[in-house]
């Protein structure tokens, strides 16, 4: 983890701290501590669940976000009810009593993470690195995409009453698309 994005065309302060290493619950403790003081952090991703949008080894940026200002399809850094820290999709926001609560969701996983209440979302990703290349998660194109993505997952369409086969259909048309096709492929 770095104290600050560098990457992407100085998407961070200046003053970026080396990389560090550290546990998981280290990681989300950290990471927290850093947002919530209003500091953007950038950190390599690993598993497969946000793929092919977010790959393992990609770098990530996180900037603080107001739980006011996350949107459907955003991407954000949560810590989930084990206190495992995760970046998944926001597929659902709410607000009730206990104030604004999330949804979130990765792409490639059947079942939402749980509701995560807003004081467990420390900042919403702005840019993916992957091969030198640098992704804008909030350009238009993506905006939409995201959009997409996370109804697909309240909906469930993977699954059931020919769900699969429009999922299929879409996924492949949306590959096709020149705006998608090179963060997709």
């Amino acid at each position: 983890m770095s104290h600050a994005p560098a990457g992407c065309g100085g998407d961070g302060p200046a003053g970026t701290v080396g990389s560090i290493s550290c546990s998981s619950t280290d990681f989300a403790k950290l990471s927290a501590e850093l947002l919530g003081a209003g500091t953007a952090v950038r950190f390599e991703a690993h598993g497969a669940s946000m793929a092919p949008l977010v790959r393992d080894g990609d770098v990530l940026a996180v900037r603080p976000a107001d739980p006011g200002s996350i949107r459907l399809g955003d991407l954000v850094l949560v810590t989930d009810e084990h206190g495992r820290p995760l970046v998944h999709r926001v597929i659902r926001r709410t607000t009730g009593r206990e104030g604004i609560r999330f949804t979130v969701q990765g792409d490639q996983v059947s079942r939402p993470d749980g509701v995560i209440p807003a004081a467990q979302v420390y900042g919403r990703v702005t840019t993916i690195e992957r091969a030198g290349a640098c992704i804008e998660v909030n350009r238009p194109s993506l905006r939409v995409l995201g959009w997409a993505a996370a109804l697909r997952s309240r909906w469930n369409l993977r699954r059931g009453h020919g769900g699969r086969h429009a999922y299929r259909l879409a996924a492949g048309w949306v590959r096709k698309m020149p705006a998608f096709s090179k963060h997709l492929a």
